[in-house]
């Protein structure tokens, strides 16, 4: 089995499952008689192909060419510092031996099935240069209009411009769409983790790992390790994308209409013109029309107030 090509369904389909369940590269190598770089690459173009498949949850992902959506994911390696105990510790600065910095990003365009995506190499995460990853993600974020992500507005856009500042790359500015702030406002999970709510939603999930060793020995330069990372955050795309696709309903603050010509009536969120008018909208201020999209259940409005000049004269406001 030389090659992706070679690789007959079963063989792919039993694979997948065995390294979802954790089953350790070598181990699958040895299993299937191929090196452990074939193995990886077998089961990334077969997770990339099932990443797109997902009429079964939504019909279609945009109606027009624009915009041009990111979903994005980035990994870190952690600080060292010195301590003198393991509980209720205050490190200073002086305490820091390295600081924390990015380890790789991976990420997708939506209606696309390119994986994106950029690790250290093995010099690189030793002398915690990431020069050369902080510049492909810069080149990756440049062309999108949106980004999506979970807690992305919290920790990982931030941390992002912190290393565009460090290495003198200028700002970018994009719409972002933030999974877990749309979870935490709208919904009443146990837990507002993406692991959590896809588990309870039944969805793609994140794939699992060995936890802090894996961090240390990607810190230490170990080349399968770094390998490993890589897979690792590609696999948090797909759980991100499926997420969005649940919960995009309830998305705010973001309208594909503004990103393209046409003139026909857009569902904001998912840009299908297959819209149904569903009851009125009431405000203090008038009345709208409601719009269901038959794409993506999306309620939103139309802008012009239904109520006359006349009736709007005699509306009181309470103070």
């Amino acid at each position: 089995m030389g090659s992706y090509k070679e690789w007959s369904p079963k063989e792919i389909e039993e694979l997948v499952t065995l390294r979802n369940y954790n089953t350790k590269w070598g181990e699958l190598a040895r299993k299937f008689k191929v090196s452990k770089e074939k193995v990886r690459a077998a089961y990334r173009r077969a997770v990339g192909a099932k990443e797109s498949g997902y009429s079964q949850l939504v019909p279609i992902h945009f109606t027009a060419d624009s915009p041009k959506v990111a979903v994005l994911d980035i990994e870190t390696l952690p600080m060292i510092v010195f301590s003198w105990g393991l509980f209720d510790q205050n490190i200073s600065i002086e305490q820091i031996i390295e600081d924390s910095c990015m380890l790789s990003w991976a990420g997708k365009y939506l209606n696309s099935h390119e994986m994106h995506s950029d690790v250290m190499t093995t010099e690189e995460a030793k002398e915690r240069n990431a020069l050369r990853i902080t510049k492909s993600i810069w080149e990756f974020l440049h062309q999108a209009d949106v980004v999506i992500g979970h807690n992305y507005a919290g920790f990982d856009v931030k941390y992002i411009n912190m290393m565009f500042l460090k290495y003198n790359l200028p700002p970018l500015k994009y719409v972002i769409i933030d999974t877990f702030l749309i979870a935490k406002q709208n919904f009443r999970f146990a837990s507002n983790k993406m692991k959590y709510i896809n588990d309870q939603l039944g969805i793609r999930n994140k794939i699992d790992n060995d936890g802090f060793p894996l961090w240390k020995a990607c810190s230490d330069g170990d080349e399968d390790a770094l390998q490993t990372m890589l897979e690792y955050n590609e696999g948090d795309i797909g759980a991100t994308e499926n997420l969005f696709y649940k919960v995009r309903p309830y998305v705010k603050g973001f309208n594909v209409a503004l990103y393209n010509e046409m003139e026909t009536e857009q569902c904001p969120v998912c840009g299908s013109e297959q819209v149904k008018h569903e009851g009125w909208y009431y405000t203090p201020a008038g009345m709208w029309e409601s719009v269901r999209c038959q794409n993506c259940q999306c309620l939103s409005r139309k802008k012009e107030n239904q109520l006359d000049k006349e009736k709007r004269k005699t509306l009181l406001v309470k103070i």
